[in-house]
């Protein structure tokens, strides 16, 4: 019998067992959302159901979108498929009672094992959705919502260089840093996999507009895009054995906007934190996370190209936010 290739396994590439040092880089590394999100969120709440009495955070990972929360609603749940991080979470916020937050073990997919039918007023899931099966993920989501209740959906791409003189230069080698690191996480393999990546791709690419929203089941959909001129993507075509498709599904009646903001949660980051944000930008399994020389050569380029080791440079991110409403009745 032929052994199988643990790489062609698509549970070795599910974000499952990651080490606590991994979401400790992740949580310095990435934006902290603040009231660009929470705001338009909680307006967008307030302005429908506003039930404040549950809430669900779908793949909370290092519990990012936790602290907000809470501050909001009476009670919290925090969901995700890996045992290790909702561990890290919950060590993270055990100042907050049991009666205020609580965890459920289990995929987006399958969170209807665990709570019944109307369990929430709003339901978030941020740098998430992408990687979940689409259809599945919004029927459990509607069930699980309370009739008025309020799907917050965000995503935000790879930091870019915003200053002038510097981006044209810096930018290109980043992204070849990024694309050599993914590389051998979104190629090759087993068809499953490939499929699994190709939905995410495809998804990031398409700025979510990929996600169909029934008229029957949602209403009053605003897609909300910050700097829409950058990647979504954290890699480029050039990191997929596979054809990446633009999907539209914004329905007629949906509301689009788009703002430019080079400020948009703006970081000041040296070579050394952009090496720690690449490192912290995706959970390699241990068997591909060594020794990388062409990886160096590329830092040793970024680091010229940016003027030196001491030099910070400017830095935007790339975002968008869906918020939908459920219809009173289905």
């Amino acid at each position: 019998m032929q052994a199988t290739n643990k790489q062609d396994d698509p549970s070795f590439w599910k974000l499952q067992n990651i080490e606590p040092i991994y979401w400790d880089e992740y949580i310095a590394t990435r934006p902290h959302y603040d009231e660009n999100i929470f705001r338009r969120v909680y307006d967008y709440h307030a302005s429908h159901s506003g039930s404040l009495s549950a809430a669900l955070d779908i793949g909370t990972g290092s519990g990012s979108a936790i602290g907000a929360l809470t501050e909001q609603f009476k009670h919290v749940v925090a969901s995700d498929n890996d045992p290790t991080s909702l561990a890290f979470a919950k060590r993270r916020y055990s100042h907050i009672s049991a009666e205020r937050l609580s965890y459920t073990l289990s995929s987006g997919e399958d969170l209807l094992q665990h709570h019944p039918p109307h369990s929430f007023g709003l339901i978030t899931c941020a740098e998430t959705f992408p990687l979940m099966d689409t259809q599945i993920a919004l029927d459990n989501i509607s069930t699980l919502l309370q009739p008025g209740g309020t799907l917050a959906i965000w995503f935000y791409g790879p930091p870019f260089f915003t200053e002038t003189g510097v981006a044209a230069t810096c930018q290109p080698i980043l992204d070849a840093i990024m694309d050599h690191n993914f590389r051998p996480v979104v190629s090759g393999g087993g068809e499953a996999r490939r499929s699994s990546w190709k939905r995410a791709a495809d998804g990031k690419f398409s700025w979510l507009d990929y996600i169909p929203f029934s008229a029957k089941r949602w209403r009053d959909v605003r897609r909300h895009k910050w700097n829409p001129h950058a990647r979504l993507s954290f890699f480029t075509r050039d990191a997929c054995d596979f054809p990446v498709e633009i999907i539209s599904s914004v329905a007629q009646g949906e509301m689009v906007s788009q703002t430019h903001d080079p400020g948009f949660w703006e970081v000041s980051w040296d070579i050394a934190m952009l090496r720690r944000f690449v490192k912290a930008s995706f959970p390699k399994p241990r068997q591909l996370d060594g020794p990388d020389e062409e990886i160096e050569q590329l830092f040793k380029h970024l680091t010229e190209a940016m003027g030196g080791h001491e030099v910070a440079r400017r830095l935007s991110w790339p975002a968008v936010l869906i918020l939908a409403g459920k219809a009173e009745e289905i």
